[in-house]
């Protein structure tokens, strides 16, 4: 630990920050456009100049390319400093167009919320401001505003130095410089949505919520990216307030939330934009019986009813389960308990083939779109001793040997194609939990509407066995449920006792005697968040 004084205040931090992560490290916070914690320093901006004092010798420096040293003694309010800051931000506002009541970034924007803290000046400038283009699509996400830019050049970094690939440049001089394409590129990387996150102004917007909502109108909860095996950790952006402009949409975005042992302060743009699936058209919101809407009772009545009388007729083998590993893990505890434990059931499998393939890339992608296959192995949710893998059941299906099937979670397309009469029409009956319609769910004798991850709380862990808790955000659509709490009301109907009242009991009773699920703090990640963003440097 470093022992230095900042605002005559004896503080200790770390060993290896600079002054301005120091600063911050004890609740300090030094203005900054240029800096972020996850690229280079690059001292451009010149916002974040501060008083330093060594050996009896003052100067007014950069917090974020100068060291913390023992001794050092740093002042970030002096008269000097604050005369600095002012004259770096009426620079940045000369030709910038003051357009904050129609720009995207009001309310998250750092050269608002300086201005506001260090400004309140009027211009002195007297000739028309320059100009640059406006409404600029650099790339197939994200859209440029070259005036509201403060060159900063985070954008440029993360693209030279995270992804690899000079896909934005700085040109020009002096009042000409402007934020553009690298000649001949596009900002067409799979992670091009950071520089969004990472620009301090409005000057990049994301196509995809521009113009959608104000951001103090929206609410967020931490939550676990569902989309591949990474779980990179994220927030969950939502309004379900304010219905216009996407009516029926209450997730409005998502945004990286910094994880340094799992994704960073980075996400991919499959992640990021993948989420329209929570509030799609195609969402299935109430139980059905022979295609014909029921209620959750007599569903899962009739859904017992089959199961009893196949395993009367036929023996426990004649069932089998199929349950896609994008469910949490107190989904497949619960799923377990039931198949195997209750109903002994030999026949089930996770090992289902995706229909979607993924290329895993150096940053953060992996080649697995299942997010949560590392839990289902944990929880030993497979097939029993001498049991069927996927294509095995769906073999033994067509030859007549499986009598009733329950399906969760997968269309089976990668198994048995657009056909799915080819195994439908073998069954004597189909269970489907579903979140979304598709041809199974409509052959189904029983469906099952399942909620997703954002309308309940849960944990996934992912392909390097870390346990991570998403928090529900909003409610299930119409009668969907939790996945776990379908096969809890169903073991009620096949005359369990079970009482587990909440996804936490669900969790205590998984995690006994598995020390890594065991150490995560249930409670610790909960909480609603109001305003957007903490994590934007």
């Amino acid at each position: 630990m470093l022992e230095l004084t900042i605002n005559d205040r004896v503080v200790q931090v770390p060993d290896g920050l600079n002054v301005l992560q120091a600063a911050k490290h004890v609740g300090v916070e030094i203005p900054h456009f240029c800096y972020h914690p996850g690229l280079s320093v690059a001292g451009s901006c010149r916002m974040c100049q501060v008083e330093i004092e060594q050996g009896g010798r003052k100067r007014i420096d950069l917090s974020c390319s100068n060291a913390a040293v023992d001794g050092m003694i740093v002042r970030t309010n002096t008269p000097a400093v604050v005369k600095a800051v002012k004259g770096v931000l009426e620079f940045l506002l000369m030709n910038h167009p003051i357009d904050c009541p129609i720009c995207d970034d009001a309310g998250e924007c750092k050269l608002q919320n300086y201005y506001m803290l260090h400004g309140l000046y009027d211009s002195r400038l007297n000739v028309e401001k320059w100009h640059k283009p406006k409404v600029h699509p650099v790339g197939p996400t994200v859209v440029l505003d070259c005036e509201r830019c403060v060159l900063c050049s985070r954008c440029v970094r993360f693209c030279d130095e995270i992804w690899g690939e000079r896909q934005l440049g700085i040109f020009g001089h002096g009042s000409n410089e402007k934020l553009i394409n690298y000649p001949g590129r596009e900002l067409d990387n799979p992670y091009s949505g950071n520089v969004v996150d990472l620009c301090p102004v409005g000057a990049l917007l994301d196509k995809d919520f521009r113009f959608q909502r104000r951001v103090w109108y929206l609410k967020s909860v931490k939550s676990i990216c569902p989309l591949c095996s990474r779980g990179c950790n994220i927030y969950l952006h939502y309004d379900v307030d304010h219905d216009y402009q996407r009516p029926g949409r209450r997730i409005q975005r998502i945004k990286p939330r910094v994880n340094p042992d799992v994704n960073r302060w980075w996400i991919c743009d499959r992640g990021r934009y993948g989420y329209s699936f929570i509030d799609a058209a195609t969402r299935t919101k109430t139980p059905r019986l022979l295609g014909k809407d029921a209620d959750w009772n007599y569903a899962l009545q009739k859904a017992a009813e089959l199961i009893t009388t196949t395993q009367k007729q036929h023996g426990p083998g004649s069932i089998s389960a199929l349950i896609a590993p994008t469910a949490s893990n107190e989904d497949a505890f619960m799923a377990l308990r039931l198949f195997r434990e209750r109903l002994n059931i030999p026949q089930i499998s996770s090992d289902i083939p995706s229909s979607e393939k993924l290329t895993a890339d150096q940053l953060l992608l992996t080649d697995d779109p299942y997010s949560n296959r590392r839990g289902f192995q944990d929880l030993g949710l497979g097939p029993a001793d001498g049991g069927m893998n996927a294509e095995e059941i769906i073999n033994a299906v067509k030859a007549g040997q499986i009598k009733g099937l329950i399906v969760v979670g997968t269309d089976l397309e990668s198994l048995v194609g657009k056909q799915v009469e080819s195994i439908t029409g073998k069954l004597d009956w189909l269970i489907v939990g579903a979140s979304q319609e598709n041809q199974l769910w409509n052959r189904a004798t029983v469906g099952l509407p399942l909620a997703v991850y954002a309308e309940y709380p849960g944990t996934f862990t992912n392909v390097k066995g870390m346990v991570q808790k998403f928090e529900k955000a909003v409610e299930p659509l119409g009668q969907a449920l939790p996945q776990w709490q379908v096969w809890h009301k169903l073991a009620g109907h096949l005359g369990a006792d079970w009482r587990f009242d909440d996804a936490r009991a669900v969790f205590k009773a998984l995690s006994a005697g598995k020390p890594d699920y065991e150490s995560l703090n249930w409670h610790a990640t909960f909480g609603v968040d109001k305003g957007c963003y903490p994590d934007n440097w």
